[in-house]
């Protein structure tokens, strides 16, 4: 079966829907890494490693806002159905819960530029409301920069080191951080007029304003750290033993919170699997996913006990590179067939 995914991912190469990228197949009889194509196109063409740490955008969300959510529900210093003005005084919408933002359904965007952002004032007072909130489902980065700005402000410690002390050394993601300090295992992104190449600093242009750091994008990653975080929720919260968080918080994000009016779900901090397009033809109804913007993407499903992560640089050297998002459906079906063809579901 690794031959086979080999052979596939190394013709997405060929094909120019990503310079390379590294992967990781879960299932209940083995777990499955490998690494194909290159690090780097420019300034040189360099293989690609397993050992290579990614910058995974906004998976960033599900894996260290949304799981600090969870802990504050947890230990009763936060509710869902809390207005976001309990916590920022200032958010000048005060009908907005924090429901409303785990699930993009508060209906608020920025009016800012994203590449030209002055200062914090700037992006707040920039704050627009499109539709009432609870009512439709926008993705967009604000959501989750404010929760960013809520859980800091709830622990009165950085994001930054709560997800180090709470997430990523109990996991032993070690490879895992903000602003990671060897930048040169991290795999470059995006060739920019204003930043050059991007290597080893957030691609996110919000998150680079916020010095690296922020609710909605900004972790460097490899896919055995996330592997980690993965198989935790395959085990209900339980890591090697350890109960890292109660099941129930773990079933909550698999539990469709909001619908649109095209039917497209959302659960805690997630996409319900069977509504979004990169999986509902192939995953079971107990599954969830959520991508970024860089080319990465994580689908557990519980059903068949499997879970796949793949990380990939396809904005490097251009974000102009779309093919992905056509061809991460494809390789999802390739995926769910050989599962079958090899009686792992």
């Amino acid at each position: 079966m690794k031959k086979e995914i080999e052979t596939y991912l190394k013709r997405l190469v060929n094909e120019g829907v990503f310079p390379g990228c590294n992967y990781c197949l879960i299932t209940q009889d083995e777990t499955i890494y490998d690494s194909c194509g290159y690090k780097s196109l420019i300034p040189d063409k360099i293989e690609n490693s397993l050992n290579n740490i990614y910058d995974i955008a906004s998976l960033t969300k599900p894996l260290v806002t949304n799981t600090l959510i969870s802990f504050l529900i947890r230990d009763g210093k936060l509710s869902l159905d809390d207005y976001v003005t309990k916590y920022l005084e200032d958010f000048k919408f005060d009908d907005v819960k924090i429901i409303h933002l785990l699930t993009h359904s508060s209906g608020i965007r920025g009016t800012f530029s994203k590449f030209d952002l002055k200062s914090i004032d700037e992006f707040t007072n920039s704050l627009i409301r499109e539709f009432e909130p609870g009512t439709d489902i926008k993705y967009v980065d604000i959501n989750y920069i404010l929760l960013g700005f809520i859980i800091e402000k709830i622990y009165n410690e950085s994001i930054d080191s709560l997800s180090r002390k709470l997430i990523f050394e109990p996991l032993e993601m070690v490879d895992t951080c903000y602003c990671p300090k060897d930048k040169s295992r991290c795999v470059p992104t995006e060739l920019t007029e204003a930043r050059g190449l991007v290597w080893g600093t957030v691609h996110d242009e919000k998150a680079d304003f916020l010095n690296g750091v922020a609710g909605h994008a900004g972790i460097f990653s490899t896919v055995s750290d996330l592997s980690h975080f993965v198989q935790m929720i395959l085990n209900g919260g339980n890591y090697k033993g350890v109960q890292f968080l109660d099941k129930k918080y773990i079933d909550s994000w698999f539990q469709p919170a909001l619908t649109d009016s095209q039917g497209f779900k959302r659960t805690l901090g997630w996409s319900y699997g069977k509504s979004s397009s990169i999986s509902k033809h192939v995953c079971s109804e107990d599954a969830i996913v959520h991508s970024g913007f860089t080319g990465c993407y994580i689908l557990i499903d519980r059903t068949n006990n499997m879970a796949f992560i793949l990380l990939s640089n396809r904005i490097h050297p251009s974000r102009d590179n779309n093919k992905l998002s056509e061809q991460r459906k494809v390789l999802n079906k390739e995926i769910y067939n050989l599962l079958k063809k090899y009686h792992r579901i």
